[in-house]
């Protein structure tokens, strides 16, 4: 394994558990520039491979969408020496074919938010300084992406998607009828409330970064369609030990991987993408 690699890992709605790593060792919350991230964040192994554990949401979802601090939980894991994150996140279906309990490898978004900070380098004090234009082309990482895949392929009695475009929106409510219906003419077959900002963070901190999203509803593009909040963390839950496997795959694949060149060509695209006096 290539010295160095460590993966984090965003865990999302009903992803509360840290018994998923061994040699574990819990990181009290602390401050970064940008505040404080969701919960304490846990180190341990995979696998062989180093990894540290965040929950996006707090252990026990103390936050929604809107209200969780994206740039504290990036910046944490890249401050804990996380230089590749993998993040699961809940997702509703806008396609007739992607139903319940379907893994998800997205491979681009349409972001909807309105209200969330969406950049390191907003001016503020002891903030990073200058302004960024990060190419979002493609907004996941492609590496990582088919080592999901291939991951997804490989473990048994799992129904997956390769690629889907995500919308995400606001929250904490879930979408209209007629705002699934605009999201589908415009292509997207999912639909989530956390992929933005934090794909976008972790490309302005030069973190290679790629996304299992699971689908927990399969009727709010219908007329008739109404999501239970309840419903989802439990589809969640029940569908975790597939994903859970395909994560564990997958972080093995990147830990026989040499991610030298490929880290060194993204720490130089990031540089030059930051415009400075």
């Amino acid at each position: 394994m290539p010295l160095g690699v460590r993966v984090g890992i965003i865990g999302g709605s009903g992803f509360d558990r840290s018994d998923i790593l061994s040699n574990r060792v819990e990181h009290e919350i602390f401050d970064t520039p940008y505040g404080q991230p969701s919960d304490n964040l846990v180190s341990g192994t995979i696998n062989g491979v180093e990894c540290v554990l965040c929950f996006r949401h707090g252990r026990k979802h103390s936050f929604n969408p809107t209200r969780l601090n994206y740039r504290a939980n990036i910046w944490a894991l890249k401050q804990l020496g996380v230089n590749l994150i993998l993040a699961t996140t809940a997702i509703g279906s806008l396609a007739e074919n992607i139903t319940r309990g379907t893994l998800v490898v997205f491979d681009n978004y349409i972001d909807a938010t309105k209200h969330r900070p969406n950049t390191f380098y907003d001016h503020e004090p002891g903030h990073l300084e200058g302004v960024m234009h990060m190419s979002m082309h493609p907004p996941y990482d492609r590496e990582l992406r088919q080592l999901l895949i291939q991951s997804c392929a490989e473990t048994s009695g799992v129904c997956y998607k390769d690629k889907s475009t995500v919308a995400v929106i606001e929250g904490p409510n879930f979408s209209s009828y007629a705002e699934n219906k605009v999201f589908i003419s415009w292509g997207c077959t999912t639909i989530g409330m956390t992929q933005t900002p934090e794909t976008i963070l972790a490309k302005e901190l030069g973190l290679p970064y790629a996304a299992l999203g699971i689908v927990t509803d399969d009727i709010c593009w219908k007329e008739d369609g109404i999501v239970e909040p309840n419903e989802v963390v439990t589809i969640f839950k029940a569908t975790f030990p597939k994903a859970m496997e395909v994560l564990k795959r997958t972080i093995q694949k990147i830990g026989e991987k040499d991610w030298t060149e490929i880290l060194e060509t993204i720490r130089k695209r990031t540089e030059e993408a930051v415009m400075k006096h």
